[in-house]
């Protein structure tokens, strides 16, 4: 069961430091996920090789209750830590996606911005943001004169 606690201890840590960054929640969450993913698959394989030991031991020693007690306990402890790891991998796909949708969004709205024509001004008139901003075709003109 330790490998489990040190994976959720690992998760509360990573959403205290997640509160203390500057990044998109997106990316935050992104990030967090990836971590917790990556602590749970190191959890799996720590268990794994204990596992491995134990049917080790069972080869040499068939007879020890004992082992027998520990594999069926491994056994447990393999089983959800295979679900924390799968869980974790959705919970980290569903987070990239999230993000990626989110920097989406984000060049998209700067693009409609970068683009953006007054609705009251018509014409070449529509591309100030205001009726005394301007134009960078006049700014180049007047450059162009004071030469």
């Amino acid at each position: 069961m330790r490998p489990l606690h040190a994976a959720l201890a690992a998760l509360a840590a990573l959403l205290l430091a997640a509160c203390a960054s500057n990044y998109s929640a997106q990316q935050t969450l992104a990030e967090d996920s990836y971590m917790v993913y990556k602590e749970a698959y190191k959890a799996l394989a720590e268990a794994e090789q204990r596992y491995m030991n134990i049917l080790f031991n069972l080869e040499r020693l068939p007879d020890n209750d004992e082992l027998w007690i520990m594999k069926r306990e491994t056994e447990g402890e393999l089983e959800q830590l295979r679900t924390l790891m799968l869980q974790s991998r959705g919970e980290f796909d569903d987070a990239v996606r999230a993000w990626d949708e989110s920097l989406l969004e984000k060049q998209a709205e700067e693009k409609r911005l970068k683009n953006y024509k007054s609705p009251n001004l018509k014409g070449r008139e529509a591309n100030r943001s205001s009726p005394g901003e301007m134009l960078q075709s006049e700014a180049d003109q007047i450059h162009l004169n004071d030469r």
